[in-house]
C-alpha cells in the first residue's frame, strides 16, 4: 500500500484501487492490472486522484476522463467502485483496463526524453490539421505550432499536399490516433518540433522558426 494526497492506493486481487475518494465522488477507482509495470498503474491512479481533488468533478457512471492523449471511462462496478475502462486502439468501443492508455502516454514521454523535451500532451478531443494521404498511411511531415486550446498545434502533410491551405482538413486528434497508431508517440513533442516519418526513415528536430 502507498499513500498519495491522503488517499490510500492498494494492490489486491489483480487490481489497483483507491481508498479515500468515496467522500468526494461516492466511489473508489479500481483498475485491472494486466501487462504494464506497477509504477505505470500508480501513475495513472495518481492522475485520477489529482483530477478528483483539483477539478472537483461530479462523476457519474460511464463518464469519460482524458488521460493525457487517451480516453478512459468510469464503469460502475458496484455501489462502491468505478472500474476504469479504456477506448480500444481502433476506436471500436471501450474495454476493461488501461494498458493501451498507459502505453500511449509512456511512449510519448519516452520520445520526449530522447530530446530533453518536456511533454505537452495533446488531448483526446483536440483538433489536428492534416492533408490528403495522412489517413491512407503515406509518409508524414509534421510540425507543431503554438495554437489555441482547442487545437493540438500539429499540422501533418504528405506528398499529396498541393500547397493549397484550403485543401487541408481539421480533424479530431483521436481519429488520427485510430488510423495511424504508429505515429502517436511523437505527438507530445512540444511546440516547435518537426518530424518526418516514412517506412524507411525517421527524422525529428526542433525548428525555432515554427514558434514565430
Amino acid at each position: 500500500m502507498i499513500e498519495y494526497r491522503e488517499i490510500k492506493v492498494m494492490f489486491e486481487n489483480g487490481y489497483i484501487r483507491t481508498n479515500g475518494l468515496f467522500k468526494m465522488i461516492e466511489k473508489e477507482f479500481m483498475i485491472n492490472i494486466k501487462k504494464r509495470l506497477q509504477d505505470e498503474y500508480v501513475e495513472l491512479i495518481r492522475y485520477l486522484i489529482d483530477y478528483v481533488i483539483d477539478a472537483k468533478p461530479s462523476i457519474t457512471p460511464d463518464q469519460t476522463i482524458a488521460y493525457h492523449s487517451w480516453l478512459v471511462k468510469c464503469c460502475e462496478l458496484s455501489e462502491l467502485d468505478y472500474e476504469i475502462w479504456e477506448v480500444q486502439s481502433n476506436g471500436e468501443g471501450f474495454v476493461e483496463g488501461a494498458d493501451y492508455a498507459i502505453k500511449v502516454v509512456q511512449e510519448q514521454k519516452q520520445e520526449c526524453q530522447k530530446y530533453g523535451a518536456t511533454p505537452i500532451f495533446p488531448i483526446f478531443n483536440q483538433m489536428i490539421v492534416i492533408s490528403k494521404g495522412v489517413y491512407e498511411g503515406l509518409a508524414v511531415e509534421a510540425v507543431r505550432y503554438p495554437s489555441p486550446e482547442h487545437m493540438s498545434g500539429w499540422w501533418l502533410t504528405t506528398d499529396l499536399y498541393d500547397d493549397n491551405v484550403e485543401s487541408l482538413m481539421t480533424v479530431h486528434f483521436h481519429h488520427l490516433a485510430f488510423m495511424r497508431p504508429e505515429i502517436i508517440k511523437y505527438f507530445a513533442l512540444p511546440f516547435g518540433y518537426r518530424f518526418y516519418i516514412s517506412d524507411k526513415e525517421q527524422d525529428i528536430w526542433f525548428d525555432e522558426n515554427a514558434l514565430k
